[in-house]
């Protein structure tokens, strides 16, 4: 739950909508984050598993020697599904991220383009400045252009 300094007299409509972009923020770095996460799992594991095969398989003389090897390990095919999936993963995550992405970048443009009815009050309208400064300051949400 997010709580708006006093010094913000803020309207629950407005209120609501600062809330929801800055859970469309946080949803949209946390997706972020899992997705790096999960893509470097999946290029590192696949490194490691490829310098292993590279020294293990130098051993044998033909390819078909060494598919051979690769497939009566079992782990080998575990290891490469294991693989896959944590790719596949990152690829969905990364749909998601940028899904979030663009709900978070559509509700600030809306806030933007809605600031004249959201501080209809010339208090208010005055006092938004300071607002969309600690917007930017904690969360790291600009309110002052849609293209940022």
């Amino acid at each position: 739950m997010v709580h708006f300094p006093d010094e913000f007299p803020l309207d629950e409509v407005a209120k609501e909508m600062l809330m929801a972009v800055i859970e469309k923020k946080k949803k949209w770095e946390r997706l972020e984050k899992r997705t790096l996460l999960l893509q470097a799992a999946a290029f590192s594991g696949l490194a490691v598993f490829l310098l292993y095969l590279l020294a293990k398989a130098a051993a044998f003389g033909t390819w078909g020697e060494r598919i051979a090897w690769f497939f009566a390990a079992p782990a080998h095919v575990l290891i490469l599904l294991l693989l896959s999936t944590a790719y596949w993963a990152a690829v969905y995550y990364k749909g998601k991220s940028e899904k979030a992405e663009d709900d978070f970048h559509a509700l600030r443009c809306e806030i933007i383009q809605k600031s004249i009815d959201l501080w209809q009050d010339q208090e208010q309208w005055n006092g938004r400045h300071r607002l969309f400064e600690w917007m930017k300051r904690e969360y790291g949400i600009n309110l002052y252009y849609e293209q940022s």
